[in-house]
């Protein structure tokens, strides 16, 4: 007997859309643009800016996990995002008003571990309003909702910063935060199905056939497919981060006062791109194995990687962004699907989102202090060529070691509830 879909309101659904759109960027403070504002108003290296990444980084990455386990455990999900966008909100005030080392630091890292809340919690309350069968498309609607959400943004982030100064761009997000705690809080709870969110519910017309191949061993609720899926993931940023921090960098000093508007371009260009492509992969993830799908979007990123060492122009340097798009429309649906694979029944889904973060969170760390250091020493050059080796590992090591996650009966009975939830949220 297969779970009933859950029926939530419009106006809910309605609200996870706005919360969509706005709260993953000021997730993250003001993003790439802090870069652009240390390197060219404070004129800091590019060792001190990765060290500022870096140290940021493993604050939210130490608080990912916990955070995945909270989202699990906690009723009204949505008020949990409404408080921490609530104090990202403060941090940028901060870092705008004291813009020394230690606030900075400071801010950064209390936004990493505020944000590490928002991922998990809009994946909690998608899953718990639109149900299993309803998932494979409502987390490619959110991604597509959030890229379109960044256009805005860098649009917004990139014209203030250009027109009224750097510290304008952190209160251009302080007003940005107001309509996403606003969404949140018009969400209704009813609307939610606790154990849904939490990945706790089971299909027992198909999982009791399928449980030699589908169930973990006796006492956990993992098994060695989401250990290989986390190293993948980790490997995929540790060679993805700096990427773009190391051409936030390029364009700062070969642009000067035009650097936002280039990187604003940049993010819009990747977003632009984003758009489609999660939509597509969201539309047709409920019909197809998850493995071919994902494989592209770790193929394209070695590509990537090498293309930065033909493109000097900023210009050519942001046009590759489109790589960035098409990686990011893959990566940000099919994880999250991967791992609601893996964690069908355990009641751990948020938990092990949030170790997904944790080791989407330490790559990133990493790369950005290793790409960081490399480029201070031995040039940006060297520094594309050593992520790209990187990407190519990852891409390795999915392509070789990691098994399909989809059952073909979980895809029969998806692909068919997922047309009629789609025609509710038009």
């Amino acid at each position: 007997m297969h779970t009933a879909a859950p029926a939530p309101s419009r106006r809910s659904l309605r609200a996870l859309d706005a919360l969509a759109f706005f709260a993953p960027d000021i997730q993250g403070g003001v993003g790439p643009f802090l870069i652009v504002f240390m390197a060219g108003t404070l004129a800091w290296d590019p060792q001190r800016i990765g060290t500022v990444m870096f140290v940021s980084a493993l604050v939210g990455l130490v608080v990912q996990a916990p955070a995945g386990a909270l989202i699990d455990s906690v009723r009204h999900k949505p008020r949990w995002i409404a408080g921490a966008i609530a104090l990202i909100a403060a941090c940028l005030v901060a870092m705008a008003n004291w813009p020394g080392y230690g606030v900075i630091l400071a801010g950064q890292s209390l936004i990493g571990a505020a944000g590490t809340l928002v991922a998990p919690a809009i994946a909690a309350t998608s899953l718990g309003m639109v149900g299993r069968a309803g998932l494979d498309a409502r987390i490619g609607r959110n991604a597509a909702i959030t890229a379109a959400g960044t256009v805005l943004w860098a649009l917004g982030t990139g014209w203030v910063g250009h027109a009224f100064g750097p510290h304008a761009m952190f209160f251009y997000a302080v007003t940005m935060a107001l309509p996403t705690m606003a969404a949140a809080m018009l969400i209704r709870n009813r609307d939610v199905d606790q154990r849904l969110a939490r990945g706790a519910d089971t299909d027992a017309g198909v999982d009791a056939d399928t449980a030699v191949v589908l169930a973990p061993s006796p006492g956990r609720w993992y098994d060695h497919r989401l250990m290989v899926l986390l190293g993948c993931a980790f490997l995929f940023h540790l060679a993805n981060a700096a990427m773009l921090t190391l051409v936030a960098q390029k364009v700062g000093t070969q642009a000067g006062t035009s650097s936002a508007l280039w990187l604003s371009g940049g993010v819009i260009v990747t977003q632009l791109v984003t758009i489609p492509i999660a939509l597509a992969v969201g539309r047709w993830a409920p019909r197809l194995a998850r493995k071919p799908i994902f494989l592209v979007g770790f193929a394209v990123l070695p590509v990537r990687g090498l293309l930065y060492l033909l493109a000097d122009s900023p210009t050519a340097l942001l046009s590759l962004q489109v790589l960035d798009g098409l990686g990011a429309g893959i990566f940000g649906v099919m994880l999250t699907l991967m791992i609601g694979d893996l964690t069908r029944g355990s009641g751990h889904f948020n938990f092990a989102l949030g170790i997904g973060a944790a080791c989407v969170g330490l790559g990133a760390a990493l790369s950005n202090l290793v790409g960081g250091t490399v480029a201070h020493m031995a040039g940006y050059g060297t520094a594309f060529v050593l992520l790209a080796g990187i990407a190519a590992c990852a891409l390795m090591l999915f392509a070789f070691a990691m098994p399909e996650t989809r059952d073909r009966r979980h895809a029969v009975a998806g692909a068919a509830s997922a047309g009629a939830l789609n025609a509710v949220v038009p």
